[in-house]
């Protein structure tokens, strides 16, 4: 019940892409503050999502599909730098 890894960092202005896979069931991501919800298959097949990193800030990233008893615990962070900094 983690993502690995789970701390994502990009810099204001980035144009982010995540490939994401799942090693064991369905899962999701999600990042709040922005318009990212994705669900992730079973068996490892990829999924990406792209983004521009528009606010600053850090932001929780958290599992956005039940995947079991840990499912609250798969939590992340992304965190975006003020461009220059």
């Amino acid at each position: 019940y983690v993502f690995e890894p789970d701390r994502i960092e990009v810099q204001q202005g980035d144009r982010v892409r995540l490939i994401l896979r799942s090693a064991d069931t369905v899962h999701g991501l999600a990042i709040d503050g922005y318009d990212v919800k994705v669900a992730i298959p079973r068996g490892g097949e990829e999924v990406s999502v792209e983004f521009m990193a528009h606010r600053s800030g850090m932001f929780r990233m958290k599992c956005s599909e039940y995947c079991g008893s840990g499912h609250r615990r798969m939590q992340g962070r992304l965190v975006v730098t003020e461009a220059g900094r």
